[in-house]
């Protein structure tokens, strides 16, 4: 059994548990809800927040995912929230104006 790295962006009305399960949801939709090891999102076992990260989208996150990546174990998936200007571009037009939306970026090892 192998291991490959996924990451997933959810923008919602809810928070990091709610975009958790959209994310399994889309990637269940996305692999044909197949039991087993997809290398997806849906074979971690649960998530980790953190917040100790650098701003996400700057080079300085993707060494910072990258050395993540790289230390983690099959199931591992860590959740960033995002915020300030990263977040209202990823809103884009569906989500522009309103209030309550947040967005999360999850990314870790899955099993394949």
């Amino acid at each position: 059994m192998g291991a490959q790295s996924y990451d997933s962006k959810v923008i919602l009305k809810g928070n990091a548990n709610d975009a958790y399960r959209e994310a399994i949801e889309e990637a269940n939709d996305y692999n044909g809800h197949q039991e087993g090891y997809s290398g997806d999102i849906q074979t971690a076992d649960g998530f980790s927040m953190r917040t100790d990260n650098p701003r996400y989208g700057t080079q300085a996150f993707w060494k910072w995912e990258d050395k993540l990546l790289n230390k983690m174990d099959k199931g591992d998936c860590y959740c960033v929230e995002l915020t300030g200007a990263v977040l209202k571009r990823a809103k884009g037009q569906r989500w522009k104006g309103k209030k309550g939306v947040r967005g999360f970026y999850f990314f870790g090892m899955g099993r394949c």
